[in-house]
């Protein structure tokens, strides 16, 4: 009798480890999309207003997810935007243009091999730029990067 009861005290206890082991074991992680800023390109737009016309300088920025195999989640992608220097085609005005640092989201899923394109919109001074050199992140601080330059035509 109290070999039965051994054995089955042994059975129970050996049974319950193998459960906890497999309830405490981790699921494989799942491989993150890799995510990669692809062509940037500029648009000059120009609105009429009074007393005078406004230019805005339209960036569109095209962002690829190279996974095979993953989807990145809506909202997961985030670009951020910013001036690095701006070179004027005459002297230096009294008041520089800086531009602060834009970021946007991507508010759709992005499935693997696939790209989408993310539109930035910004207000050019009235002082002649001959260019300005923009730096563009995905998710900062760890993601691709990428300098481009704009120069006016």
């Amino acid at each position: 009798m109290k070999n039965k009861i051994f054995l089955l005290l042994l059975i129970l206890i050996l049974s319950a480890f193998i459960g906890l082991q497999r309830g405490l074991s981790q699921p494989a992680p799942e491989e993150l999309p890799d995510i990669k800023l692809r062509e940037i390109t500029f648009r000059v737009r120009e609105i009429q207003s009074s007393p005078s016309p406004l230019k805005i300088l339209e960036i569109y920025v095209e962002v690829l997810n190279k996974s095979r195999r993953t989807t990145a989640p809506p909202n997961s992608i985030k670009i951020v935007l910013s001036q690095q220097e701006a070179v004027y085609e005459g002297p230096k005005p009294a008041e520089e243009f800086t531009l602060t640092p834009q970021e946007a989201n991507l508010s759709v899923p992005l499935p693997p091999l696939t790209g989408r394109v993310l539109i930035f919109g910004i207000t050019l001074p009235k002082e002649k730029i001959e260019s300005i050199t923009f730096e563009f992140q995905v998710n900062p601080p760890d993601g691709d990067k990428k300098t481009v330059k704009w120069e006016e035509r």
